[in-house]
C-alpha cells in the first residue's frame, strides 16, 4: 500500500514539473503580437559613470495592451546597478530567485501608442556584460525577451 502511495506521489510530482516546464516554454516562445521594444543606451560607459537606458514599448495594434513586469537577468547587472526608473514602477520587487531585478508597471498602453521607460544606472565594474531583459505584456504567459549588452571600460584616472 505504501509503495502505491509513493508511486502516486512521484507521478503527481512528475506531472507538476512537466506542466511548469511546458508553461515556461510556452511563455518564452509566445512573443506578444504587435509589440516592439526599442533600446537606446551608450555603446560604452566608464566605471563610475551614471547612464540611461531608454526602453520604448510600442503597441502597434489597434487595441489597448497591458504592460506588466520588466525583469533584468544575469549577468547584465554584474557590472552596473540600477539607480532609478522613470516613470516609477507600481512595484519594485528588487532581486528575485533567478532574476537580478524586477519591477511591475501594470500600465495600459493605448492602441498604436508607446510607453517610454528610462532606467538610470551606474557603472561599477569594467567588462562586457550580456543578459536577458524580459517584458511581460497582457499577463505572465506573453513575454518579450531580448538580450542586451553593456560595455563598461576602466576609467583613465
Amino acid at each position: 500500500m505504501i509503495k502505491k502511495i509513493i508511486i502516486a506521489i512521484a507521478v503527481l510530482i512528475a506531472f507538476a514539473v512537466a506542466a511548469f516546464i511546458a508553461a515556461g516554454i510556452y511563455a518564452v516562445n509566445n512573443v506578444p503580437e504587435g509589440i516592439v521594444l526599442n533600446w537606446d543606451y551608450p555603446d560604452a560607459v566608464v566605471v563610475g559613470d551614471e547612464f540611461d537606458i531608454t526602453i520604448t514599448v510600442i503597441n502597434e495594434l489597434d487595441e489597448r495592451r497591458q504592460l506588466g513586469d520588466l525583469s533584468f537577468y544575469s549577468p547584465l547587472l554584474d557590472g552596473a546597478s540600477i539607480v532609478s526608473f522613470d516613470p516609477a514602477p507600481a512595484q519594485d520587487q528588487g532581486a528575485l530567485p533567478f532574476i537580478d531585478h524586477s519591477v511591475s508597471y501594470n500600465r495600459s498602453i493605448k492602441a498604436e501608442d508607446e510607453f517610454v521607460i528610462v532606467v538610470t544606472m551606474i557603472a561599477e565594474e569594467a567588462g562586457v556584460f550580456s543578459g536577458d531583459v524580459e517584458v511581460t505584456i497582457d499577463g505572465m504567459l506573453s513575454m518579450h525577451t531580448t538580450t542586451q549588452t553593456l560595455v563598461i571600460e576602466e576609467s583613465d584616472d
